[in-house]
């Protein structure tokens, strides 16, 4: 019997240390991991870029619509009937639909949390042509509130058109406007057209009231092809790759209304002289097309 006893004493002993080594154990993995994620290299401040787009905007030329209200309602009737044209347009406000029902109403602001605002960096190449899509036409209305069509002021000039969402944006543009300005100021076939876009119906209101104050503020030779667009134009901004509404975007259109270049966010000093030279290629091409046409 007392041999029994020391048996189970020694083996109780034996068990009650195997808990405590363990956790010993345990504690030196523990630290050694924590030891190792602090030698890790902190992640990049921007991320990885993505490549630019190769080609944007839609297939067909821009129409300008000088219906009125009455007329414009006709031919939505017609293309209702039309089967394959409202099969066509359910679909895609479907899709649109889905994509806005499952994205975040902070989507924009954790975006630009983790690429600071430059998605990616522009070409240095122009589209060609023949693959190159239409800049959409937009109705939108000038700093003395006349109603416009963007259409009518791309075509037959080169263009920087550049597109804010928000104030955010602003700095972004001017980037790219500063400069191209101080070299094509004089130049009457070279223009800068910027568009303001809000499509929040309170901050429509909030901007209509701070029109006069614009008009004050912005300079002279920019005062002219200043554009304001009051409505939503979510459904037509993705064929531009226009995502995020907190980043400035800029778009080179030739004579034909053809996006032939794009770039976002605060440029660099690559991505103005390339800018610049491209301008330069797009108006010499203009210039040769015109005397030939003489």
């Amino acid at each position: 019997m007392l041999k029994t006893h020391r048996l189970l004493a020694s083996n109780l002993a034996t068990l009650s240390r195997q808990p405590i080594r363990a956790i010993a154990i345990q504690q030196r993995c523990l630290s050694t991991n924590q030891k190792s994620t602090q030698e890790q290299p902190a992640p990049e401040k921007y991320g990885k870029f993505r490549s630019p787009p190769t080609s944007l905007g839609v297939n067909e030329p821009p129409v300008v619509d000088h219906n009125n209200w009455l007329q414009r309602k006709k031919q939505k009737l017609r293309d209702f009937v039309d089967y394959e044209k409202a099969f066509a347009a359910h679909a895609a406000e479907r899709r649109y639909l889905v994509e806005e029902a499952t994205k975040s109403y902070f989507a924009d602001v954790h975006e630009m949390r983790q690429h600071g605002g430059k998605m990616y960096f522009a070409s240095s190449q122009l589209v060609k042509p023949e693959k190159a899509g239409y800049m959409p036409n937009f109705e939108a209305q000038d700093l003395s509130r006349q109603k416009i069509n963007t259409t009518e002021k791309l075509v037959g000039k080169t263009t920087l058109m550049t597109f804010v969402y928000a104030k955010f944006g602003e700095p972004h543009v001017n980037t790219f406007i500063k400069p191209f300005l101080e070299k094509y100021r004089d130049q009457k076939d070279i223009q800068v057209v910027e568009v303001n876009v809000q499509e929040n119906m309170l901050k429509q209101l909030l901007l209509k009231a701070f029109i006069p104050s614009i008009r004050k503020n912005l300079p002279a030779e920019r005062k002219e092809n200043y554009c304001l667009i009051l409505k939503d134009i979510s459904r037509t901004r993705k064929c531009l790759d226009m995502t995020n509404q907190y980043v400035g975007y800029a778009f080179l259109v030739d004579e034909n209304c053809k996006i032939r270049w794009t770039a976002h966010g605060e440029a660099t000093a690559e991505e103005v002289g390339n800018m610049l030279a491209m301008t330069d290629y797009l108006h010499e091409k203009k210039l040769l097309s015109d005397n030939k046409n003489q």
